[in-house]
């Protein structure tokens, strides 16, 4: 929920729009899942981080405040490794596996 302090500064999640467009880039990206691999949204976070980008459609607002839960490090269990280029795995699970 957005407060009106934060209405009036422009931000979103503790973050103003131009910042969180600045450092999150959407990509496609092969993720290797549990039925075989597919061709993911993802999202490239500060120029290092990868993440899985969960397709729900959302536009505006409610867009920008997902980012800035991803910039905030709260979806964690959706970082994907690059292990060869265009080819992504999670990183909690590769983990686990090995």
């Amino acid at each position: 929920m957005r407060s009106p302090i934060d209405v009036l500064s422009g931000r979103i999640g503790g973050f103003t729009k131009a910042e969180i467009a600045r450092r999150t880039v959407p990509c496609y990206k092969h993720v290797i899942e549990k039925d075989g691999e597919q061709l993911s949204l993802c999202m490239l976070v500060d120029s290092g981080k990868l993440y899985r980008l969960p397709d729900d459609g959302l536009k505006g607002i409610k867009s920008l405040a997902i980012k800035a839960r991803y910039l905030r490090g709260e979806m964690e269990h959706l970082r994907l490794r690059e292990f060869q280029p265009g080819l992504c795995r999670y990183v909690d699970r590769a983990e686990k596996a090995g």
